[in-house]
């Protein structure tokens, strides 16, 4: 046994076989958690965004922490000089709180996907919107506090270094004012819902017409009905008049037919009874009308008002197809004319002036 009594650097060979042992013990260790957690996850219908975020929890950060409590322990065995005792100290407890930072951050990463995954199955999309934003200000102010723990602890005054920041903040403050603007008008944009991710909106006052796509801390994204993407600053959005298409129960089209004037008493009914059947059949009507309104320049003016179901526009333009094409049959069906543009020309003059001679 002398043999591991051996002095190296004045402290005994098994102290450091006790050491190394100690690290294969915390791999070895972290290995096992690593394959129980993988076959557990494995074994269960997890969704993919709180599977990831267990599987990121057990990896780094947990082998992060295990190897330094290992690095602990075994540093403990050791015989140091005072001052070296003192700056291995000092290194351990700002490395654990860097550590635990970093598990804490994995933790709020799993907490927002597991409130994410219920966010999914509800009808509003605010929660979409909002735990992105909410998951990066927690993880901010927890690296934040993270910070001021680790300068603590190697000896800085916090207290007056935060009193500094509050000066220097106002000073920022006064610089990002556009940015601190953006950002206000996020949280009022996300809290007045005037529009979701996803939505069709119009901004009139703007030009621009589009999908939102994503409601950043700064700006909001909207895929214009070109293809091109559009930032938009969330201070010019919470202070623009927003058309929320997407939120219309229906789309009215309104539109004139007109038909020929020496259409007969009897046949203008049935244009109206041909309309009137043909809206209140098809399965895109909400509700409609269509009335004999006045007589034209050149036509009898029937006005229809349609309101259609179907949201979506693309839809809406198919319904809309589908009733005109049922009109124009229907109407050459029953011999009814639509009008267009005429002009009756009437010569006038003295008696025989247009007579041969």
């Amino acid at each position: 046994m002398w043999f591991f009594n051996t002095e190296i650097l004045g402290n005994a060979l098994w102290k450091y076989i006790v050491f190394f042992g100690l690290l294969l013990a915390a791999a070895l260790a972290h290995a096992v958690v690593r394959w129980l957690a993988a076959r557990a996850l494995k074994l269960r219908a997890i969704p993919e965004g709180i599977d990831r975020s267990l599987r990121a929890l057990f990896g780094k950060p947990l082998g992060a922490l295990l190897y330094l409590l290992a690095l602990w322990v075994g540093a403990n065995l050791f015989t140091l000089p005072e001052a070296a005792a003192g700056v291995v100290r000092g290194l351990f407890i700002t490395a654990l709180t860097v550590v635990v930072i970093y598990i804490v951050t994995k933790l709020v990463d799993l907490a927002f996907s597991l409130w994410r995954e219920r966010a999914r199955r509800t009808e509003t999309k605010l929660d979409d919107q909002v735990i992105p934003i909410l998951s990066k200000v927690t993880k901010f102010f927890v690296w934040a506090i993270g910070i001021l723990l680790v300068l603590q602890n190697l000896g800085y005054n916090v207290t007056s270094l935060l009193a500094g920041l509050g000066i220097g903040g106002l000073a920022v403050a006064l610089a990002a004012q556009e940015t601190l603007s953006n950002f206000i008008g996020a949280l009022a944009i996300l809290l007045d819902r005037p529009c979701e991710v996803g939505d069709r909106v119009d901004f009139d006052q703007l030009g621009i017409k589009g999908t939102i796509e994503a409601i950043g801390l700064r700006s909001t994204r909207v895929r214009t009905l070109d293809g091109t993407l559009v930032s938009i600053p969330n201070r010019t959005m919470a202070n623009t008049l927003i058309n929320n298409v997407a939120k219309r129960p229906t789309i009215k089209n309104e539109y004139v037919i007109g038909i020929v004037y020496d259409t007969p008493y009897e046949k203008v009914l049935e244009a109206l009874k041909i309309l009137r059947e043909i809206l209140a059949d098809h399965p895109s009507t909400a509700n409609y009308r269509a009335y004999f309104k006045e007589y034209g320049p050149y036509s009898l003016n029937i006005v229809v008002t349609h309101w259609c179901k179907y949201t979506d526009y693309e839809e809406f333009l198919r319904a809309t197809e589908e009733i005109n094409l049922e009109i124009k049959r229907r109407f050459e069906e029953a011999g009814i004319e639509f009008a267009f543009p005429t002009q009756t020309i009437q010569l006038a003059g003295p008696p025989g002036a247009f007579r041969g001679t």
